[in-house]
């Protein structure tokens, strides 16, 4: 017995295969997804905040607010502060400029990067000598929190400071910047737990892979029972 032609084929018996079809492909590509989509490498839940702990080399999902860590001069120009600056095509840093000078401790609202970010919140955090402290760090952090508020914004992310932060020496390798890190990571973290309650959820992103392992380990230390790998 011959197997019938394609075309002889009634068309009810294609619309019905079709039918059957895209749900299980849809259910397929979910799948797929849920398997290759990036997750947090540790989670942090308390008093209403989601704190999570991110390792990618790419921004790891849209959120509503990016604080960056600037000068009293609102120069942006160098480590995660630089990377706003390209990201919102200079849109940033021609939004802080009017805002320049500003006390260490204060905060400035300018524009995101549409599709990526809301809006950038400039942190200032050290002094005209490139000086800065806990102290500016944590007042500056919450000011920040406290004007996105008032826009709205609920979903924070806080690229890794260090770069922006760090001595700047002519040779900056692994161990180099593992050590900045162990010293700049500490007060971050600290600011960053003060967030909590603040607000519903605080991203910290860190792409370099030497530095990582700082954050990691100073979250599972200070928040073990309420961290868990995602």
């Amino acid at each position: 017995m011959e197997a019938p032609l394609l075309g002889t084929v009634p068309a009810w018996i294609w619309v019905g295969s079709a039918v059957v079809a895209i749900p299980v492909l849809g259910v397929l590509a979910a799948v797929a997804y849920e398997l290759t989509k990036e997750r947090p490498a540790l989670v942090v839940k308390e008093r209403g905040t989601r704190l999570e702990l991110w390792h990618s080399p790419r921004q790891p999902a849209r959120t509503d607010l990016v604080i960056v860590p600037v000068a009293t001069d609102q120069m942006l120009v160098a480590g995660s502060a630089l990377w706003v600056r390209g990201a919102t095509a200079d849109q940033a840093q021609r939004d802080a400029d009017p805002h320049a000078p500003r006390n260490p401790g204060e905060a400035v609202l300018v524009s995101g990067a549409p599709g990526r970010f809301k809006r950038t919140a400039l942190a200032v955090v050290m002094d005209e000598q490139k000086r800065w402290s806990a102290d500016w760090v944590r007042q500056s952090l919450l000011q920040a929190v406290s004007l996105g508020r008032e826009h709205g914004l609920a979903e924070v992310l806080l690229p890794d400071w260090t770069p922006d932060l760090m001595r700047q020496p002519r040779v900056q390798d692994d161990l180099f910047r593992k050590q900045e890190a162990e010293r700049i990571a500490p007060i971050l973290v600290q600011a960053t737990r003060s967030l909590i309650g603040e607000v519903a959820v605080v991203r910290l992103w860190i792409r370099d892979a030497a530095v990582f392992p700082v954050y990691r380990d100073l979250l599972n230390t200070r928040a073990p029972a309420q961290a868990v790998a995602a």
